[in-house]
Parts: C-alpha cells; sequence; structure tokens
C-alpha cells in the first residue's frame, strides 16, 4: 500500500554526504529503501540550525552560519535532483499523483524552521518561487518568527514578525506546519489562520507526555480545521520508556487519536533516522523500507482496509489538495 510520508530528514543526509565528497546519495541509501516501504511521496524538510553548536553531530561545516548552512544545502541538494531524477519535485497534489504514476517518486520541499532567514519576510516569496510549499517557523528553541517546544526563555509565541510570515504562507498556499511549535506559538497560529494546518510529525501526548506531542485540545483543534497529525516513528515519542517502543506502540497513537477525533486526521510523518544514527530506529519500523509493518500494525489496531489507505496516503493528500491545489 503506497504511503505519503509527510517528513524526512533526507536533505540534510544529501547535504552531509556530498560535504564528505559522495555522489548519487538517494541511489545509495535512500531509493530501495522507498521501494521496499512502497514510499509514494514525501516532504523533504530542510534543517538549518541557529547555530552550528546546536547540530555538531549533524552538519560538518563547524564553521558556517546559518545563512551559509542553507546556501550549501540548497545547492547540494538541488544538483542532485538534477542530477539523478527519480525523485521530482512536486508542486500540488495533481504533481503527486502525476509524478506518481510516472514512476518516479515525488516530493513536497519544506523547511523545519525558518533559520537562515534573518528575518526577512521576502525570503518566504524566495523561496516558494525556488519551489517550496511547506514551513514551520521554528524548530525546538526560538527564533525571530516563534518559541518552539523548547523554548529558552519564556513562551512569546509567534512575536510580530511570525503573524507576518503566518498570514503570508497562508495567501501564497503553503502547508503550515506545527509540529515543532510552543503551546503558545501553537495557538497563536491557530488564531491568525483560518486553513488547515498539519502537524507532519507529532504523536498523542497523552501516550508518550513528550514535549513534541500533541494535547487532545490541540489534536481536536486541528480536526476541526480539517488538517492532519502524521505519525513519528521516532522512539522518544512513541514511549515514555523508549527502549521498549515498537511500531505496534506506534500504532496505538494512530489509533488513539482516530478514537478521540476520526481516522480522516491521521497520516505518516516517520521523521527516520536511521542515516544519522542506524542504532536510533524503533524496532519494526527503523527506516523507509520497513513502512508497511506500520500499515500491518494498523489493521492489527483495528483499521479497516479503508482507514488504512486513509492514513497512508489519502488524508495527507487530501490536505495538500486543499491548501496547495
Amino acid at each position: 500500500m503506497r504511503v505519503f510520508d509527510l517528513h524526512t530528514d533526507t536533505m540534510m543526509d544529501i547535504a552531509n554526504k556530498v560535504g564528505k565528497g559522495e555522489k548519487d546519495i538517494l541511489a545509495k541509501y535512500h531509493l530501495q529503501h522507498y521501494k521496499e516501504g512502497e514510499i509514494g511521496g514525501q516532504i523533504f524538510a530542510m534543517w538549518v540550525p541557529k547555530k552550528y553548536e546546536d547540530a555538531a553531530d549533524y552538519f560538518l561545516e563547524s564553521d558556517a552560519t546559518s545563512q551559509e548552512l542553507m546556501m550549501r544545502m540548497l545547492a547540494r541538494c538541488f544538483k542532485e535532483f538534477r542530477d539523478y531524477d527519480t525523485v521530482k519535485i512536486a508542486y500540488n497534489a495533481e504533481d503527486i499523483e502525476r509524478i506518481y504514476e510516472s514512476g518516479q517518486i515525488p516530493v513536497l520541499l519544506g523547511f523545519e524552521g525558518f533559520y537562515g532567514f534573518d528575518g526577512e519576510l521576502g525570503m518566504i516569496d524566495v523561496m516558494y518561487d525556488l519551489g517550496f510549499r511547506h514551513g514551520m517557523l521554528t524548530w525546538n528553541d526560538d527564533n525571530e518568527f516563534a518559541s518552539g517546544v523548547e523554548f529558552t526563555d519564556e513562551d512569546k509565541g509567534l512575536s510580530p514578525l511570525g503573524v507576518e510570515t503566518i498570514k503570508r504562507m497562508e495567501s501564497l498556499g503553503m502547508l503550515i506546519d506545527v509540529s515543532h511549535a510552543s503551546q503558545k506559538t501553537f495557538w497563536d497560529i491557530m488564531d491568525v489562520t483560518t486553513g488547515p494546518i498539519i502537524a507532519s510529525h507529532s504523536n498523542a501526548w497523552a501516550l508518550c507526555n513528550a514535549p513534541r506531542n500533541l494535547r487532545d485540545e490541540q489534536i481536536r483543534a486541528i480536526a476541526e480545521r480539517g488538517g492532519v497529525i502524521g505519525m513519528n516513528g521516532w522512539k522518544g515519542f512513541i514511549c515514555e520508556d523508549m527502549e521498549t517502543a515498537t511500531v505496534h506502540d506506534l500504532a496505538r497513537h494512530a489509533r488513539y487519536i482516530a478514537d478521540l477525533v476520526g481516522p480522516e486526521y491521521v497520516a505518516c510523518g516517520f521523521d527516520f533516522s536511521n542515516y544519522f544514527d542506524p542504532t536510533e530506529g524503533t524496532p519494526g519500523i527503523e527506516n523507509a523500507g520497513k513502512s508497511q509493518n506500520f500499515v500491518q500494525a494498523l489493521f492489527d489496531v483495528g483499521f479497516s482496509e479503508k482507514e488504512v489507505q486513509a492514513i497512508a496516503w489519502d488524508n495527507a493528500l487530501r490536505v495538500i489538495k486543499e491548501v496547495l491545489g
């Protein structure tokens, strides 16, 4: 069964491996997993840290600023996309279906935090023109736009610049993502928008009280807007005792959310990290190649064939179509 994954850090992996002198990163490290897991589409989310020390385990360029890291990542990834056309950039739901039917893998480009923008609102339009159709204002920390879930001082929520940015994203037709938003940022975003909101890679706080997971009232708010929540396969967001987490526990998060608001608001957002640390994977869903194990686990917790198809693909595409066209 084909799967749309709302969140992957593949762009970071491409940039790092190209920085080491490698080529054909998608072919060497990713495409076989996509085939095995029946990954039919993804959001490639570009994460650039506020400062290098925030991501010393991930980035090679220890002397680079956020702006420099962003430019290097863009250059390396766009060259990879051009040189290896199995993965194609999509701009809307129609593109996703057309590219998929052609035998290629459609990807939407996104941002996991607007770092490297240097506070310039106009960067949203620049990135939109480059093909980006998704964004989170912040990662876990604070920036000039908003507070993340691990805010450093107090939860300030959206800044005035953040309010302008969210409104501009909605007017352009971009997916607004709250997976790393603090509580106040989340509700501020709800207050200044009218359309569907996604949480691309978050689970249920009631089952695992990690800060990145969603409280029931947040889940209800996303559902009331017609949004969608992608189930995150990282074990720290599945079980409080993360070493006990399995793919079946992840399916229980999907079951919990579906019982709370309905299965039409559940999707996949696996956040695989096997290319950073292969030992961190959750048993049963260690990498994209194991995605069908999650599909089976959904059946095991009582979802019907139609509901599983919706969680795997249809729900994500419904929201993408509504927001992007």
